[in-house]
């Protein structure tokens, strides 16, 4: 058999592991790409964006972390980019969105089913040998973004659950008693709870930490968050709402994934068709950039489609003296 000793040079090894990507909790993060990349997804919250991609490149750096990377809670109106902040940090930092575990926390507001499903149901009861839909998970790949969304109307044994979460960095599931490891996650929780009083109570406020106090006060007041949450959380970020110009830069976006999505390259976009698009959305806009989404599948999808079938590989969308929509191959 042969001497692992001898089989190269460990000490040699061990440095140069430490000194890559190799070593999961200590490589670094290149602060101006995430931003770039946050700003490539994202728009009209610039200075969020900055101050998350300066956080997380100081947390990723520390070497011997007990508790998540970080823990984040971002509030404001629906469709103004937290879902997307969340998916945007999970593609760049891990690599792919799909390692982002997300909860519709209207979905755990019974406390049985909360913690059954988070961290598994107890031995003897049916579906004990899956897991927990959080716990599980981790112990495959415990480098994942999780995202709690409408974080509000989650049972508070779902709080009880987090509270131990960003504390230890440690969660036992219920149905195997192994441990898993959040010390390699990050946390996102986002909540569209009165987010006309929190902007009304900052409004003319500059200074992060008298703007911090008011919404942490707001919430503990509402009795929205219990104060130990709070206190467990690192940022807390107030998306604010969307003006028409950024919904336009924002519909673009989707305009071109969306072509990309049928393998063609979106050139052009009449400005009559945002328009169009806009003012569809305005009609719904409680709903958010969802709803924005499927307007323009609605109006786009037909033509790529077609394009697609047609061995294009461009596009622009231009409209005729009548207003309809006409599709140039590139």
């Amino acid at each position: 058999m042969a001497d692992l000793k001898k089989m190269t040079d460990w000490e040699k090894l061990g440095k140069m592991i430490e000194d890559s990507s190799l070593d999961d909790k200590s490589h670094d993060v290149d602060e101006t790409k995430l931003l770039a990349h946050l700003n490539s997804r994202i728009r009209g919250q610039d200075a969020i964006l900055k101050d998350v991609a300066r956080l997380v490149r100081l947390s990723w750096k520390k070497k011997d972390r007990n508790r998540p990377i970080c823990s984040l809670l971002l509030l404001g109106p629906t469709g103004t980019g937290k879902t997307e902040l969340a998916k945007a940090l999970t593609e760049h930092l891990y690599g792919n969105e799909k390692d982002m575990l997300r909860f519709d926390c209207s979905e755990l507001a019974n406390a049985d089913m909360a913690k059954s499903r988070l961290t598994g149901s107890s031995v003897g009861y049916q579906g004990s040998e899956s897991g927990g839909q959080l716990t599980r998970p981790m112990f495959a790949n415990p480098r994942r973004l999780i995202l709690f969304d409408e974080i509000e109307k989650a049972d508070p044994l779902v709080f009880d659950l987090l509270l131990q979460l960003m504390g230890d960095g440690r969660l036992t599931e219920q149905s195997s008693g192994k441990t898993a490891d959040f010390t390699q996650a990050i946390i996102v929780l986002t909540s569209n709870a009165i987010a006309e009083e929190v902007a009304k109570a900052t409004a003319g406020m500059k200074d992060y930490h008298e703007i911090l106090n008011a919404i942490k006060t707001l919430l503990a007041e509402q009795k929205i968050f219990r104060p130990e949450i709070l206190g467990r959380i690192d940022k807390v970020y107030q998306f604010k709402p969307l003006a028409g110009m950024v919904i336009a830069e924002i519909a673009t976006l989707k305009i071109a994934k969306l072509g990309k999505e049928y393998g063609l390259e979106v050139e052009f976009v009449a400005p009559e068709l945002l328009i169009q698009a806009l003012e569809a959305n305005l009609k719904v806009s409680k709903f958010g950039i969802r709803e924005l989404e499927r307007i323009l599948f609605d109006i786009f999808a037909p033509s790529l489609a077609e394009l697609r079938d047609k061995k294009e590989k461009k596009v622009a969308f231009e409209v005729d003296p009548s207003g309809k929509i006409v599709c140039r191959p590139g």
